[in-house]
């Protein structure tokens, strides 16, 4: 059973729970966001993951490139095994680019998810070519380019032509609306704590300061 961390309101550790029992008794506990920033000819990107259609929770929706927990002693640098796990790729620590930690409560069929996610972009332009990932949990890398999405999530156009590669490695064009995307804000019990709106616009317009060399950053 994995371990996790737990911490109180203020983020202060606790001790140390299985997840189960953190998800059940609402326990505050490190997640990490990971989302890959890439230049490419037509302008910058960031790199999407498709969650597979067996996922529990928003299944077939365009996700953060990788998220996951942490495990009871890990760090956030830590977490860059997501992105082995999920998409195949390996990056250097020295990537990791620290945007801050949001505080996330939302409802999941394990109980109320009470998250301190770590937030990080990392530059990378690897072709989506180059990832492999796993069709377990991921069953396309997209690329979404920057200002177009800032466009959709702001209401100034209604979808969004991306590149694709599916898990098999067959390459694709997608069309994409806000619909396409894990919510945010959250829907039906999901709420946020501490948490400005507009998560998708915030990480967009801190991809397009990154790629512009601008490393004055903050969610």
């Amino acid at each position: 059973m994995e371990r996790l961390d737990t911490f109180d309101e203020l983020g202060r550790h606790t001790g140390v729970a299985d997840r189960l029992t953190v998800h059940a008794e609402g326990l505050w506990h490190q997640v990490i966001h990971i989302l890959v920033v890439a230049r490419r000819e037509s302008g910058p990107v960031v790199v999407l993951q498709r969650r597979a259609a067996s996922k529990s929770t928003f299944p077939g929706l365009l996700d953060l490139s990788a998220t996951g927990h942490l495990a009871a002693g890990e760090t956030p640098i830590d977490g860059l095994r997501e992105l082995r796990e999920e998409l195949g790729i390996d990056v250097a620590p020295a990537a990791l680019v620290r945007l801050g930690v949001r505080r996330l409560v939302d409802v999941t069929p394990e109980g109320t998810n009470r998250e301190l996610a770590h937030v990080h972009l990392v530059a990378d332009d690897r072709p989506l070519e180059a990832y492999a990932p796993d069709p377990t949990e991921v069953d396309a890398v997209v690329d979404l380019p920057v200002d177009a999405g800032l466009d959709l999530f702001t209401g100034r156009r209604d979808v969004v032509e991306c590149a694709a590669v599916g898990a098999d490695g067959a390459t694709t064009r997608l069309t994409v609306e806000r619909s396409s995307f894990v919510p945010d804000p959250p829907l039906g019990d999901v709420r946020l704590e501490g948490d400005a709106p507009g998560y998708w616009v915030t990480l967009l317009q801190m991809a397009g300061r990154l790629a512009d060399g601008d490393h004055r950053l903050a969610i």
